[in-house]
């Protein structure tokens, strides 16, 4: 066998003892479970420490320790497990579209003392029902289906302006694989001061990034051009809003 072949033998052997034993593994300071629920690529970068590493940095410049925060897209949990810790869990309200993650979020959640409040179904600009794709690389589940392979599911759809009169948030997370694209049109947001959201330019193309950005404006937020990078682009409420 070749010094190759022996070297991904030994990688596989791991991750396989890895999923088997289940450990917990710290990531961006949140503990989390791995397991058969993430697909090898997944866990390679938990392993590495990087996941969600640029939006935790964001989140060190803009959370404010009397926010409310309301999260669209909680992934694994981790963005909602920093934000309960530095405002508590009553002030975090996180939304999930995929139904397989509920588990995994609460787990999340559990193993590192918060509680926020979780709902799973999608946001979007109004209350319906939508058709879900999910993935096995979590972050590549989306409304928008990119590869034939993708498990598609019916969920319930809450409009964004809804749960924003409800929650009353000071700052929204929206991280959502390309429901980004029409979240924000006829939005209505009076408690908002900042947004921080990820713009998905491969599912959304360049007119979907354009009208985010326009639907945004329209709302009166402006880009932080000091806190902004990439597909992150972080924004701040005009002080005289355009309604």
């Amino acid at each position: 066998m070749s010094a190759g072949a022996l070297a991904r033998l030994k990688m596989g052997i791991g991750r396989l003892w890895r999923r088997l034993r289940r450990p917990v593994v710290e990531v961006q300071g949140v503990r989390l479970r791995l397991g058969r629920h993430l697909s090898p690529w997944v866990e390679d970068v938990l392993l590495r420490g990087t996941y969600e590493s640029d939006e935790c940095e964001l989140l060190a410049g803009i959370l404010e320790p009397d926010d409310t925060i309301l999260e669209v897209g909680a992934g694994l949990g981790v963005i909602s497990t920093l934000c309960a810790r530095r405002v508590g869990s009553e002030r975090v309200f996180a939304y999930e579209a995929n139904p397989d993650l509920e588990r995994r979020i609460r787990e999340t959640w559990a193993l590192n003392g918060v509680r926020p409040t979780l709902t799973v179904c999608a946001i979007g600009a109004e209350k319906g029902e939508i058709v879900f794709y999910r993935d096995a690389h979590l972050w590549s589940s989306s409304v928008i289906p990119s590869t034939p392979d993708m498990r598609p599911v019916r969920v319930p759809q809450r409009s964004l302006s809804s749960e924003a009169a409800h929650a009353r948030p000071t700052l929204l997370i929206v991280d959502a694989e390309g429901a980004e694209r029409d979240l924000f049109r006829g939005a209505v947001l009076p408690s908002v001061t900042r947004i921080v959201v990820e713009l998905h330019q491969r599912l959304i193309g360049r007119e979907g990034v354009e009208r985010v950005r326009a639907d945004l404006a329209g709302l009166g937020f402006v880009e932080d051009a000091t806190l902004s990078r990439g597909e992150q682009l972080v924004l701040r409420r005009r002080a005289n809003p355009v309604q």
